[in-house]
């Protein structure tokens, strides 16, 4: 149905205002523009905001803007004196506000009637409709639409149709603005803004870490009265519309973004002069074709529950947006470049949530993710030898050259399983998609960071076995722990693959496979239990009830981190994703055991938590927790009211949703699993139907899943042999297999 391709604001409130306009991002891969008004709205300045200093994003209290403009290409970073290295955000080109009798339209002062607001996801395009009601007596109505090209990813176009109940005089401003601030710093060492031919706008600026960025805007409009107007870091024109009664005006406007650092020069005049006779009609119509082949790749049907349906649309068409084809310097930062919330830096995100939608939907698109981490290796090599080992270490927090950016130490220093995630996703990928690649781009990977490994490792006197002491494992509220099992099982999965791997010595690959197999996953008194850490059971109660009054907000913003760090609580599942991640090697025993044991004193107060749960509920047959769980992580951007993507999309719980929906709801084991495809539905009961393409192992496939029954059509050249529940079918090319199943 349409609603479940419309993300919609019905009331404009400056409340919610900011997370719209994270909501509402529009990209092409390549630039990215947070959904903010044309218009723009008084009293929030986008030059004046303080430097923001470092914090944990979770406790941390956002700096209280009413609005906050966005435009990244992602790379593109510099050094803030604070937070380090960081994204960032270039000028606002979307200015584009009509003024009637000296009236400006503004959604907080002006008479506004009939609004709405939508992102049309299947189109990927931002309109929004309104009447205006001027001081002035005439009556507008104002129409406003917009894309970034998925056709030609450089490009932007607006357009604004206006039309009134009598003759009426409208000035309209249009411009371009560079006086915009990146977590309240200023990276621009130099700014050029002039006027460009009789209705367009050139600007340059150039960064403190020497990159420039080019934006060429054009006007075109039935009108007069054109005037430049210069100020210091902006340029707009003005001019008039003369409307009648019933008549209407349009006005379009089209930029272009280019930088130095673009994989092919770009000459954002040429690219405009180019398109200069190409209506709006066959922009858009090309732009919403890319994006057709996009969704034909990945959408997932949910046929009986159009709220979740919706919020899965959401999350795919983030992940769609946000992914840059075909550069391997970047990956996807943890905002979705949809907000300066983490920087636009690169986490383990990457590995553990977005590369499986990726890799069972558009494998291409993953081998760029995967290639990043190659592309960085000299950043990790630079990372390690900082801290005086060898090999190669991978940053917490990531900048384009793999460099560590992050300005906390107990992240920085201590949450190195991301080394470990790694390797693991260039297995998942070279199980799923391409098995060469662990001998080939991977293999110098492999090996350097299991060098950084063996010089990290510890022998403690007394023990007969290696140990990872002094770690943060995911749950970030246990900062400094000893045989963490989440990252030691991770360390010996990326060992036991290096001492497979070609180009390391016999000596190196012994060493390798015997820590691989000497370090510990440490057990409870049970034997059943699989600990966090061996120090868990040392920390103290957290006396929730005493503590953590208002379960609105995070229990990190109402205790000291002193507190938070004795204590025995979670941010988010720890060995819960380890049993996600390697569910062969845990009994359903195991696994339950483990979930009643943390789950009491999981927090949930990361956006990654709630999805792992639900997959490890659905597993467990826990249908009421998987579903609460479901719900929790796939409204989380939808949930403008307390925040929601004000910051930036939660594009990892994006990845998530859709593991939910794949590997927890249709039971997908992944490559790592299994060497066939292999479903064990367990449908909600809201659900009558679940459908979606997968590629598996290069065979494209559509699974589709209704009550008692899956169907499983094999749309490759090659036979498919496919495991539903107990029963196996070999499905022949063209051809489908039904299977009888519990759901």
């Amino acid at each position: 149905m349409a609603e479940t391709w419309t993300l919609a604001e019905t009331a404009f409130r400056v409340s919610s205002a900011r997370a719209y306009e994270g909501l509402f991002t529009l990209g092409s891969g390549y630039l990215h523009v947070r959904g903010s008004l044309e218009e723009h709205l008084e009293g929030a300045p986008q030059n004046a905001s303080p430097l923001r200093t470092p914090d944990s994003v979770t406790a941390e209290k956002f700096v209280n803007l009413k609005a906050k403009w966005g435009t990244y290409v992602p790379g593109l970073f510099g050094r803030h004196p604070l937070l380090n290295r960081e994204m960032i955000n270039l000028p606002f080109f979307l200015d584009l506000a009509p003024h009637v009798g000296g009236e400006r339209l503004d959604m907080e002062q002006s008479t506004i009637e009939a609004y709405r607001r939508e992102l049309d996801l299947r189109a990927a395009t931002l309109r929004r409709s309104l009447r205006w009601r001027t001081r002035a007596g005439p009556v507008l109505e104002v129409a406003l639409a917009r894309f970034v090209s998925a056709e030609r990813p450089p490009l932007c176009v607006q357009r604004m149709t206006l039309s009134a109940d009598r003759p009426v005089e409208v000035l309209v401003r249009a411009g371009l603005d560079a006086d915009v601030r990146t977590n309240g710093y200023d990276h621009f060492a130099d700014v050029a803004i002039e006027p460009a031919g009789s209705r367009g706008i050139a600007c340059r600026v150039q960064t403190d870490a020497g990159d420039t960025a080019r934006m060429v805007t054009r006007l075109a409009a039935d009108a007069s009265d054109w005037t430049y107007v210069a100020s210091p870091r902006r340029g707009a024109w003005t001019f008039r519309l003369r409307l009648a009664a019933g008549g209407r005006g349009i006005v379009e406007k089209r930029t272009v973004v280019a930088t130095s650092r673009d994989l092919a020069p770009c000459d954002p005049a040429a690219v405009l002069d180019e398109l200069a006779a190409t209506p709006y009609e066959a922009l858009a119509a090309g732009h919403e074709a890319a994006w057709a082949a996009r969704w034909d790749s990945c959408d997932v049907l949910v046929e009986g529950d159009q709220r979740s349906q919706h919020a899965l649309r959401a999350s795919l068409y983030h992940l769609l947006r946000a992914h840059v084809p075909g550069d391997p310097r970047v990956a996807i930062d943890a905002k979705g470049y949809a907000g300066e919330g983490y920087y636009g830096r690169y986490f383990w995100d990457t590995e553990m949530y977005i590369v499986p939608f990726f890799l069972y939907t558009d494998p291409p698109r993953a081998r760029t993710l995967v290639d990043f981490r190659v592309h960085s290796l000299p950043g990790a090599r630079a990372n390690a030898a900082a801290l005086g080992y060898p090999g190669a270490r991978y940053a917490w927090e990531s900048d384009g050259d793999g460099r560590e950016a992050c300005a906390l130490w107990p992240y920085r220093d201590h949450e190195v399983h991301v080394t470990a995630d790694v390797v693991y996703a260039m297995a998942h990928y070279a199980a799923a998609a391409e098995p060469e690649y662990l001998r080939g781009p991977a293999a110098e990977v492999i090996l350097e960071t299991a060098r950084y490994w063996m010089a990290r490792i510890d022998r403690r006197p007394g023990d007969d076995y290696p140990s990872l002491l002094g770690v943060m494992g995911p749950d970030e509220y246990t900062p400094i722990c000893h045989n963490n099992a989440f990252t030691n099982r991770m360390v010996g999965f990326a060992l036991a693959l290096a001492a497979q791997t070609p180009g390391a010595s016999a000596e190196e690959a012994r060493a390798f496979a015997e820590t691989a197999r000497g370090l510990p996953i440490p057990r409870g008194a049970d034997g059943v239990l699989v600990l966090q850490s061996e120090d868990f059971e040392l920390l103290a109660e957290p006396q929730f009830e005493r503590f953590w009054r208002d379960r609105r907000r995070p229990f990190s913003s109402q205790v000291p981190q002193e507190r938070l760090y004795r204590t025995r609580c979670l941010k988010q599942g720890d060995v819960l994703m380890l049993m996600h991640l390697a569910p062969q090697e845990f009994s359903d025993a195991e696994v339950r055991r483990a979930w009643d044991y943390y789950l009491p004193y999981t927090t949930h107060d990361s956006s990654l938590s709630a999805g792992v749960h639900a997959i490890i509920a659905c597993r467990l047959g826990l249908d009421e927790a998987a579903w609460d769980f479901w719900r929790r992580s796939a409204e989380i951007d939808l949930d403008v009211e307390h925040g929601g993507a004000a910051e930036g999309i939660h594009i990892a719980c994006a990845g998530a949703n859709w593991q939910v929906a794949v590997l927890g709801f249709a039971g997908l084991a992944t490559a790592l699993e299994s060497d066939r495809l292999r479903l064990r539905p367990r449908l909600p009961h809201a659900w009558s139907r679940l459908a979606f393409p997968l590629v598996w192992k290069g065979c494209p496939v559509s699974v589709d899943i209704v009550p008692g029954t899956t169907t499983v059509r094999n749309r490759g050249t090659t036979p498919l042999p496919v495991t539903v529940g107990e029963e196996t079918q070999e499905i022949p090319p063209g051809a489908a297999g039904r299977f009888r199943t519990r759901v």
